[in-house]
């Protein structure tokens, strides 16, 4: 199974589709966060949404989409580029309880409030922010309501992650279908109808996840544009920690040598350490 965004469109209804597959992604999140089941489903959703949400982007740019709650999840965040890079992490990730199948699967994990926050980088050093609160504990419907908020753009959205035999993870996908400026609503809206339980179906039953086949078995009427192949990366360097470290100015490095003879940072995505030495310290010194 290869992690991949197929982008489609159905002209002479005016709608557009992106269909994202990420279960290698998300697996290796799990494995490199220590994720239990849970933990590990809502961040393979979170990740399927990043991937959604970028596809709609042009260019080089990013999307970064944060959950906040008050259950015991707490919260997870997703950074995804229009390169096809997937990286996130949960604040939680011991969580193995969820709800059954349906409208209250994910409130035993994300409690009763919160918000969903999508910050797009759209070039040059500018940025779009915008927030909804979250009203139905479920992040492909909150996501729905984020579109018809922040955005005013008729859409549909389903998440599917479904559980293999030997592992929580056995697929996870997601779809975005929205209307074009002059595209047909009725049409959209009878796609949206079962569009969460067609997905999971296909999920479930093993049918192909491989790009195009899941879109003729979903979308029949779409016809695909482009694809992506997706993956986890993580782009955390030690030069990112001393252009931070650069940041603190000339008297707060001269204490930090003095006390601490160095710095180090675990990046938050991958886990990976990255040091910076006495040496490194006074070359940021000097260069001040």
């Amino acid at each position: 199974m290869t992690d991949r965004l197929v982008r489609a469109l159905w002209a002479e209804k005016g709608l557009s589709a992106s269909i994202a597959v990420v279960t290698q992604a998300a697996r290796e999140g799990q494995k490199l966060h220590g994720l239990h089941d849970v933990s590990a489903m809502l961040l393979g959703q979170l990740l399927t949404a990043g991937a959604l949400l970028v596809s709609l982007q042009k260019d080089q740019t990013r999307v970064n989409v944060q959950l906040e709650c008050d259950g015991p999840l707490r919260g997870m965040f997703v950074d995804a580029g229009a390169d096809g890079y997937l990286r996130g992490y949960v604040k939680n990730p011991s969580l193995a309880v969820e709800g059954h199948h349906g409208p209250m699967r994910w409130r035993p994990a994300l409690g009763n409030s919160g918000f969903l926050s999508v910050l797009k980088d759209v070039g040059e050093a500018d940025y779009y922010r915008s927030s909804v609160e979250l009203k139905a504990m479920d992040p492909a419907v909150d996501l729905e309501h984020y579109f018809a908020a922040s955005e005013q753009v008729a859409t549909r959205i389903a998440l599917a992650v479904e559980r293999g035999p030997d592992q929580p993870l056995g697929a996870v996908a997601g779809v975005l279908v929205q209307a074009l400026p002059n595209g047909d609503r009725g049409a959209l809206e009878q796609l949206g109808q079962g569009l969460s339980a067609r997905l999971e179906q296909l999920a479930a039953g093993g049918a192909s996840l491989e790009g195009d086949a899941l879109l003729a078995n979903l979308l029949p009427g779409f016809t695909p544009m482009s694809t992506l192949a997706l993956g986890w990366r993580c782009n955390c360097s030690k030069e990112r920690v001393l252009n931070a470290l650069s940041a603190m100015g000339k008297a707060e490095l001269e204490q930090l040598l003095a006390e601490k003879g160095g710095a180090a940072a675990s990046c938050q995505f991958c886990g990976k350490r990255h040091e910076a030495t006495a040496e490194d310290v006074k070359a940021l010194i000097a260069g001040l």
